[in-house]
């Protein structure tokens, strides 16, 4: 089901894109610098990045990302293959681009327009860190310059460290610096015990805003001299410690995005042990005022149960589950857009009913982070963007498809065949984790088998010395005619308690213990025997030996004649 747009739906259509953040790669000689075919929303508009502004153009990244986006441009990363340009793990390789200045290419291709990029110098000389991670860059064009003038900026807060970090790249500019600037005040927090990771960053009102969606904003401009940071503390609809506890990553149920001019918040949450009808979808609105105080107020909100119950929503049939945040509508703060099995749809939550909706798998690539599993689809896939004011007022047209010219075309297959290699590197790290797990917990019962089998070659040696100890001393006083016999009957038994002995005390089940057990203790007996036979004849001879009788001589081992 697709809802019929009407003009006014039209006229608010126009001016944004659903942006795929994973752009594609054209490895033919072109021209034009970069290529953006749009698409009208929901359906997926692409960027294609010329490999030659890739890290290094000979081995061209196949998954450039875009790690952020302001309305005058974009902020491309990419890497030298194997690596990738779509990389969330820590101290990711690789470089930034910046994609600026978009034009349409005419009638021609009314659905496309090009771009310029420019290659950002790398960081280099020891004074400058290297990225931290892709959530932490932000990117800003100056306000009246027209995209121009922009700043790259990553902010750097360590726990324990005094002072924060602001490493800063400015057009126009040779090199990267790094500013280190006092910590914001954060409430119940000291400013040297707390540390700071992003989740995002938004360019906004001449600032970048990092974001930490379980605490707040950290906003400061970039392109002033003196920057300072500034603290702004998320609002809870539901006390945290009412809250749901998810176990969905933070990032499916919470984003910050601007949205009509305001910076925006939106939440999905509910009580804990409330039914899942109850689930709210929140959106919040910064309100700044002035000596830098601000506040939120709530802008919106449904129940996901009333959405559901929506015949809008019906139409769809989709599940009656919580969804993943994608994004919201630029000009539109009423119309939230989630994934929910592939599919991207939007919901207007004053009206609680779908306004945007395609009956198609959106194919996008996931991120694969070292350490976690892959992540269902969010708003980390799209990027719900204004386009630039170039290609604003009908000069370039939405297309209702999605992009059929056959060098894009070319290009996604790339992508899915890289999909598929991704999804092999995939379950190959997941089985070197399964082995190394295996190894880890085989190692003490290796350990443990070797202990026991010294034990028992101990045990063992113990049990034959003792048996011929206890032999031997009573050779003198066997009867000779029955010596061979009684040594080998001997032998045997010693040799079962050989046997039997390591059995009951090292078994490995029940059954070798009872047994062993049960051996063990018949052949104490038994080699007790010679013992008990001494005593007994020791104390005949000593009871004849009283009354006169006749002493009987012991074999001292010498054959008579």
């Amino acid at each position: 089901m697709e809802e019929g747009s009407s003009s006014a739906a039209e006229e608010l259509a126009r001016g944004w894109v659903i942006l795929d953040r994973v752009a594609c790669v054209d490895d033919e000689e072109d021209p034009r610098e970069v290529a953006l075919n749009v698409a009208e929303p929901p359906r997926l508009s692409t960027l294609t990045v010329p490999a030659k502004f890739h890290a290094l153009p000979s081995n061209p990244d196949e998954l450039p990302y875009v790690a952020a986006a302001d309305p005058f441009g974009l902020l491309v990363h990419t890497a030298a293959s194997p690596s990738c340009g779509l990389n969330l793990d820590d101290d990711p390789p690789g470089s930034f681009a910046v994609l600026r200045e978009f034009l349409p290419v005419g009638a021609s291709n009314p659905h496309e327009a090009t771009g310029i990029a420019e290659r950002v110098p790398e960081r280099v000389g020891g004074s400058v860190p290297h990225i931290s991670n892709l959530k932490n860059v932000g990117f800003l064009t100056s306000p009246g310059t027209g995209g121009k003038d922009y700043a790259i900026a990553e902010l750097q807060i360590e726990a324990g460290a005094e002072l924060a970090k602001l490493i800063v790249f400015r057009s126009g500019t040779p090199a990267w610096a790094v500013s280190r600037l006092i910590r914001p005040d954060m409430p119940g927090r000291s400013n040297l015990h707390w540390g700071w990771h992003n989740d995002d960053v938004i360019s906004f009102d001449g600032n970048l805003w990092f974001v930490n969606l379980w605490r707040g904003l950290i906003s400061c401009n970039p392109f002033s001299d003196h920057p300072v940071l500034q603290f702004h503390q998320l609002p809870e609809h539901i006390p945290i410690e009412d809250q749901n506890k998810s176990q969905r990553d933070i990032e499916a149920d919470r984003c910050v995005r601007v949205s009509k001019e305001r910076l925006r918040y939106v939440e999905i949450t509910r009580v804990h042990n409330a039914p899942v009808e109850s689930t709210t979808v929140v959106v919040w609105v910064l309100i700044c005022g002035p000596r830098s105080m601000s506040y939120w107020k709530t802008n919106c909100m449904a129940f996901l149960g009333d959405i559901w119950e929506n015949e809008t929503y019906k139409a769809t049939g989709l599940p009656n589950q919580v969804p993943i945040l994608a994004g919201i509508h630029p000009s539109n703060p009423d119309l939230v857009y989630f994934f929910l099995e592939h599919h991207l749809f939007g919901v207007n939550l004053y009206k609680k009913m779908v306004i945007h909706f395609v009956d198609e798998h959106y194919q996008l690539l996931q991120p694969i982070v070292r350490s976690r599993s892959l992540q269902p689809l969010s708003w980390r896939q799209v990027q719900l963007w204004k386009l630039p004011p170039s290609l604003h007022a009908g000069s370039i047209e939405l297309s209702a498809q999605h992009a059929s010219n056959l060098r894009l075309k070319a290009a996604q297959l790339q992508r899915q065949e890289h999909a598929l290699k991704r999804r092999e590197k995939m379950i190959e790290m997941r089985e070197e984790s399964v082995q190394g797990l295996h190894k880890s917990l085989l190692a003490p019962e290796e350990k443990k088998d070797d202990s026991r089998w010294d034990k028992v070659q101990i045990v063992i040696l113990a049990v034959l010395i003792s048996g011929l100890t206890l032999l031997f001393p009573f050779l003198p006083w066997l009867p000779y005619e029955y010596l061979s016999t009684i040594v080998i009957a001997f032998s045997i038994v010693v040799g079962c308690c050989c046997i039997a002995l390591p059995c009951a005390l090292f078994g490995s089940n029940k059954w070798q213990t009872c047994c062993g057990e049960s051996v063990a203790r018949v052949g104490f007996w038994i080699t007790n025997l010679p013992f008990w036979a001494r005593v007994f004849v020791l104390s005949g001879e000593s009871d004849m030996g009283g009354r006169g009788g006749v002493h009987h001589r012991r074999w001292d081992g010498v054959v008579p004649p």
